[in-house]
């Protein structure tokens, strides 16, 4: 007895039926088979693991400052360019880290950050073709404080590049650390200049990063 309503008509199981069990055997094996196999797919599309089809590479460099993170794909290991301790990325948005060397300076380094951010940014305007600050002020990754520079600039080609400058120690009174460059053209996902490090392959390197050699 079927449970729909007559008026609906008959449900695709009652269509189904006889057309199946007139099918042979073997052909009706095979059929249940492929359901199985669909139903196992979709069940894995549900409840596999986090970073099962997507796995993290650890980067651990351990001189002149030993800082560590992770990356996954789209993104890869890349050689280095000039000054960087490490570098990866993807064709289009790059993720580099260089060592942070401070001029002796007194108190809190939130106190003193600023000021060199903003010695640093007039040099970006001279180096960046097309330099635009957008936003700056205090950072923060894995309780690490900072200070970052969000910017825009054009490359080579013209593409509109979004980029974030951040300069992370370890502690509050140090004057070694880690200078991180975070950058992506404008895209679907980039839409501003604050979107660089909040999603993709940029934002698991960025929330990653950690001073030392030991992940946790």
């Amino acid at each position: 007895m079927s449970v729909v309503r007559p008026e609906f008509g008959p449900t695709l199981p009652e269509l189904l039926g006889p057309r199946i069990r007139a099918l042979p055997r073997p052909a009706r094996l095979a059929l249940a088979a492929v359901a199985a196999l669909v139903v196992l797919a979709i069940l894995y599309a549900l409840f596999k693991p986090e970073g099962a089809t997507q796995r993290k590479n650890a980067v651990i460099v351990r001189t002149p400052i030993a800082f560590n993170f992770v990356y996954r794909q789209p993104f890869a290991k890349e050689q280095p360019q000039q000054g960087e301790l490490a570098r990866v990325g993807s064709k289009a948005q790059a993720f580099s880290v260089r060592a942070l060397n401070l001029p002796p300076y007194k108190g809190d380094a939130a106190g003193f950050l600023p000021l060199y951010a903003a010695q640093q940014q007039a040099q970006m305007a001279k180096d960046l073709p097309g330099f635009v600050w957008r936003a700056d002020g205090r950072a923060n990754i894995n309780k690490q404080q900072g200070f970052e520079i969000v910017f825009q600039f054009r490359r080579s080609d013209g593409t509109l590049t979004y980029g974030r400058r951040i300069f992370l120690l370890p502690d509050v009174t140090a004057r070694q650390g880690a200078d991180i460059w975070a950058t992506a053209p404008r895209s679907p996902s980039i839409v501003r200049a604050d979107d660089v490090g909040h999603n993709g392959g940029l934002k698991t390197a960025l929330r990653s990063f950690r001073f030392g050699t030991e992940r946790p």
